[in-house]
């Protein structure tokens, strides 16, 4: 499910917070032939141990630093795996009463968090505030709610930022390490199994530069210190550099240094005469 996606139906959709409950299950052990509320959402967050959570059929394989969406009456199945006591806490929401432009209302989908402490203590927060009796603890229990709510989206966000960054150092490394290859961004991008755009996006974001612009900066640099330091001619360190066309390599070295290979290499042995 995409962030933003979600991001987007909790901004505009009307959801008002209703109870919250956490339960415990011995490792092994098995529960069958429930369903979800009937007329609520709920968001399960995982505490301790790991489970595996089945809503519609489709499987979920929970452990702490996510939380998992499912829509009402739902088919489940909750199955405590690993050899730890399996604890979760589940937080239900009225969705909104038209929920024909909100269908993830009715969906289930799983929330990759990664940094779970602030979403717990809210959790937490969320439990005392509920126990307590009077309109100004419900009046909390709302402000709690959406306080959560945000604090999951956040973090997702973020660890979906840290996720791309970290692909985008790889890239990087990928152009330094093969540019000497005939690269192209349709096949850097087949090779990390990303969209093309979506990876010209991002590698953009990282590094202020689109992925052609930087493996021909990249491979012109490589260029300019073999015409300083090597004797070969210019076609050999045009096939070092990635070019199979040294007449289109010349072009695109001038493009980018406004002189011509040879002529770079005339003036780097001018000023080798005085240093």
């Amino acid at each position: 499910m995409n962030i933003n996606q979600i991001i987007d139906y909790y901004a505009q959709a009307t959801v008002n917070f209703v109870d919250i409950f956490t339960n415990t299950m011995e490792p092994g052990r098995k529960d069958t032939g429930r369903t979800t509320a009937p007329g609520k959402c709920g968001l399960v967050f995982p505490l301790a141990g790991s489970a595996s959570f089945s809503f519609n059929g489709t499987p979920y394989a929970m452990v702490p630093g996510m939380v998992v969406h499912a829509g009402p009456q739902m088919p489940i199945e909750i199955q405590a795996t690993g050899d730890k006591i399996w604890e979760y806490t589940v937080v239900h929401y009225i969705p909104p009463k038209d929920t024909a432009p909100f269908s993830l209302a009715n969906q289930h989908f799983a929330i990759h968090t990664g940094d779970y402490s602030n979403i717990i203590n809210l959790v937490q927060q969320l439990k005392e505030s509920y126990a307590m009796p009077g309109s100004m603890a419900i009046l909390k229990s709302k402000a709690i709610f959406m306080n959560l709510v945000e604090a999951i989206l956040i973090s997702a966000k973020m660890k979906i930022l840290d996720s791309a960054n970290e692909m985008m150092e790889q890239v990087v490394q990928y152009i330094h390490e093969y540019y000497a290859r005939p690269l192209s961004v349709s096949n850097i991008a087949q090779a990390f199994g990303v969209e093309r755009r979506r990876l010209a996006y991002l590698f953009e974001q990282h590094t202020g530069m689109n992925p052609s612009s930087y493996l021909t900066e990249y491979r012109i640099r490589r260029a300019k210190d073999l015409l300083r330091y090597c004797n070969f001619t210019v076609a050999e360190i045009a096939e070092c550099v990635g070019y199979v066309d040294s007449f289109y390599f010349s072009r695109v070295f001038k493009k980018n240094t406004g002189m011509s290979p040879t002529a770079f290499r005339k003036l780097m042995m001018e000023e080798a005469k005085y240093v």
